[in-house]
């Protein structure tokens, strides 16, 4: 009887909370799994956004501006931006670099009004410009996904 009043003595162990089970909504999902996916895609479609939800100002402010000035600057620098009718592998890559930018894919599509120009080192930079700040959302994007997942970041 003595033993059994031991073991009763010691506290409980609670599981990790990655073992125990999260609520499920209609679709199988976690509420915050579903949360995190629309914060994610609303922060590629408008740089930032994506941190703005989560109250995150620095960086939403940071990230805005920073794909913002990159996307001017590379359309200004008359860079190539990429289409889907890419010949080899290096055009689609460059295409879903440059759609990384979301919705600044847009603007620098109003911004290239005579094409791109890439025969001038300016051209050639502009085209990196606008492939790193694609890049740059995206990886924006993936950091409010795990943020707004709980996961440290």
């Amino acid at each position: 009887m003595e033993e059994i009043d031991r073991v009763n003595e010691q506290p409980q162990e609670s599981l990790p909370a990655a073992l125990t089970p999260e609520p499920v909504d209609v679709n199988g999902q976690a509420p915050a799994e579903n949360k995190a996916w629309g914060v994610a895609i609303a922060g590629w479609l408008l740089p930032g956004l994506g941190h703005a939800l989560q109250r995150m100002w620095g960086r939403a402010v940071v990230v805005f501006l920073t794909v913002g000035l990159l996307v001017i600057a590379g359309a200004l620098m008359r860079g190539n931006l990429f289409t889907a009718r890419g010949s080899d592998a290096f055009d689609a890559l460059g295409y879903v670099a440059d759609l990384g930018t979301g919705s600044f894919y847009l603007l620098a599509r109003s911004l290239e009004h005579n094409g791109a120009d890439v025969s001038h080192a300016g051209g050639d930079y502009g085209t990196r410009f606008l492939a790193t700040a694609g890049v740059l959302n995206l990886l924006a994007a993936l950091h409010a996904y795990e943020a707004a997942r709980g996961r440290k970041a």
